[in-house]
């Protein structure tokens, strides 16, 4: 990212922040019929908690602000709930303008028991989602094939060692067959990266672990995300495809590509011309499925948007991506857009959990 879109990227990012701060001030300050005093108290607290953020993204030049990075994360999360409240009492504040105090004071217990719970969400770790699939072509003497799929790990300085090793142990417990990493593997360049190694060599299944680059991988230097995963024994696919196990192909695409992307449809028919096994397609962002389709991909497995994780972004990610969450078909074709199995920023969840998803793929003539 180069300085001027860097710049602009600030610009825009904290004329949307501090918005959203005025704006639940705002809010506070009419709903609750605030005095000067307590006006004054609460922008002081407000003015506070958002300068939790931004000093904790100077912890690398000062350290010890690292504890504000965790506390500027959780109250992202808990402004972000609170404009989705807020925003969402408007209407009544507007019917029945004589209850707003009492409105104001139910919103913001709701704000404080919605961000306590998503937290609280989080910390349990990833649920296990299992799936089936028909799959005519599986070779002959092959009722069934597993497929593990873990995405938007985002290991940073934020993440310890105890939470991945506790990732690993679950996807091991499925005995799957592939294990499949759908990007954003990482979010910082640190140097301390490699202590997530030992934990990532634990992976195991049949055939290998393989994964494709997310955009916080390019972010976070791409050449960090793969010396990461070469010690930790995963093989990252960019735009290629294998064969594994004789039983099923991968293509890996790193939608960061624009050269790729430019031309996908034809990228597609070339790397797929002439294959006559499944082929699972690993592809970051849930895009371009229809592409997928037509050239003959049997499931698309993606990530990215996280399900939202909190109010309002999980109705902005619905807005923004045709297929934010789930499973979707068109025709014999299927995607499968993961909430991902860590969390970015806010480690909050609201609506969704933390993930692992493993997908059976069987013989269409019967199931295994």
């Amino acid at each position: 990212m180069n300085i001027a879109r860097f710049a602009l990227f600030i610009s825009v990012f904290s004329l949307v922040y501090f918005g959203m701060h005025y704006f639940v001030y705002l809010r506070l300050v009419w709903g609750g019929s605030l005095g000067q005093r307590e006006s004054v108290l609460l922008k002081l607290f407000l003015a506070a908690g958002s300068l939790a953020f931004f000093a904790g993204m100077f912890h690398r030049a000062y350290p010890p602000l690292f504890v504000f990075l965790r506390m500027g994360n959780v109250w992202l999360g808990v402004m972000a709930i609170a404009v989705a409240v807020f925003v969402a009492k408007m209407p009544l504040d507007f019917i029945f303008p004589g209850q707003a105090k009492l409105s104001t004071l139910f919103a913001a217990i709701l704000v404080f028991a919605a961000s306590g719970y998503s937290l609280y969400n989080v910390s349990g770790g990833p649920v296990v989602k299992q799936l089936q699939l028909p799959a005519a072509n599986l070779p002959v003497g092959v009722d069934s094939i597993t497929v593990a799929h873990i995405s938007d790990l985002h290991l940073s300085r934020l993440n310890d060692v105890a939470w991945l090793e506790g990732v690993v142990d679950a996807v091991n417990r499925q005995n799957a067959d592939i294990v499949v990493i759908t990007g954003d593997i990482i979010d910082d360049d640190m140097d301390g990266l490699k202590a997530f190694v030992p934990a990532l060599r634990k992976l195991k299944s049949k055939y290998g672990v393989f994964a494709v680059a997310g955009n916080h991988d390019h972010y976070s230097e791409l050449g960090n995300m793969y010396s990461l995963a070469r010690a930790g024994g995963i093989r990252v696919l960019s735009n290629e495809k294998i064969s594994v196990g004789g039983v099923v192909d991968i293509l890996g695409v790193d939608d960061e590509n624009d050269e790729v992307m430019d031309n996908y449809q034809k990228f597609l028919a070339d790397t797929l011309k002439g294959g006559h096994l499944p082929v699972i397609l690993l592809k970051h962002r849930p895009t371009s499925f229809e592409a997928a389709a037509s050239a003959g991909v049997l499931l698309q497995l993606s990530g990215h948007t996280h399900a939202g994780q909190i109010p309002p972004l999980d109705l902005i990610v619905r807005l923004i991506f045709k297929y934010p969450y789930g499973m979707y078909r068109r025709g014999g074709s299927y995607i499968h857009t993961t909430c991902g199995t860590g969390t970015w920023g806010p480690p909050m969840r609201l609506f969704s959990r933390s993930e692992i998803t493993v997908v059976t793929l069987f013989r269409q003539t019967g199931r295994p």
